[in-house]
């Protein structure tokens, strides 16, 4: 591989030791590193995901979890708990609002191959916008939910407004930019600006009114 960086991250997923941060020049640059990681991979996006911080990546199908299934904290380096939503495609993405077959509520649990999390939003994009594990829920034909809670152990935690039809259309038009989505594919929006480390434990992602994701975080043995 001709990009050096682009090499050591595909080293980084493949073998799971992390690699020392290196500097990258600019977001372009970050999108050809992460365009050339996915391509020596053999991976094929299912969609788009997007972060309320402004992240934006490939969903892949491999990195979905059923609810209710446990992660070793070993598995994750700086990893980050945050509530989200899936929305699968009726149709091929088009002009105006994405219409969805169903909403899967999720839990995003983000994670990074380098060793010391990525400095720069464009080290982050470069690494697959932090791409980690996420966990979905069941999946159904509802109104897009306006309000959701992440739950840490057996705390209760009562929802909060989320924005995630404004984040999807953001989504959307990032999906449209980078040549459309077709009908069965994914759009993710990411509520990381209110996620927590993911320490060990049980978490859950919940949107009242579509229901919640949950899984369980080990500790190393």
């Amino acid at each position: 591989m001709s990009n050096p960086i682009a090499a050591a991250l595909v080293e980084a997923w493949e073998s799971g030791n992390p690699v020392t941060p290196t500097p990258i020049a600019d977001m372009a640059a970050a999108e050809d590193i992460a365009a050339a990681v996915l391509e020596a991979l053999g991976a094929l996006p299912c969609g788009l995901r997007m972060t309320e911080t402004g992240l934006v990546g490939p969903m892949l199908e491999s990195r979905f979890m059923t609810t209710g299934m446990a992660l070793s904290a070993a598995m994750l380096r700086h990893a980050q708990v945050a509530p989200a939503l899936v929305g699968v495609l009726a149709q091929e993405l088009a002009d105006g609002p994405p219409v969805f077959a169903r909403l899967h509520p999720a839990l995003d649990i983000s994670s990074t191959r380098w060793r010391d999390d990525a400095a720069t939003p464009a080290e982050a994009t470069a690494d697959l916008a932090r791409l980690g594990h996420v966990v979905l829920g069941k999946g159904k034909v509802a109104p897009l939910p306006a309000a959701c809670a992440l739950l840490a152990g057996e705390a209760r935690a009562r929802a909060k407004p989320a924005a995630a039809e404004a984040l999807l259309l953001r989504a959307a038009q990032a999906a449209r930019e980078m040549g459309g989505l077709p009908a069965g594919a994914v759009l993710m929006a990411v509520l990381d600006g209110r996620g927590a480390p993911a320490l060990a434990g049980g978490w859950a992602a919940s949107w009242p009114g579509l229901g919640r994701a949950a899984a369980r975080i080990t500790a190393p043995d």
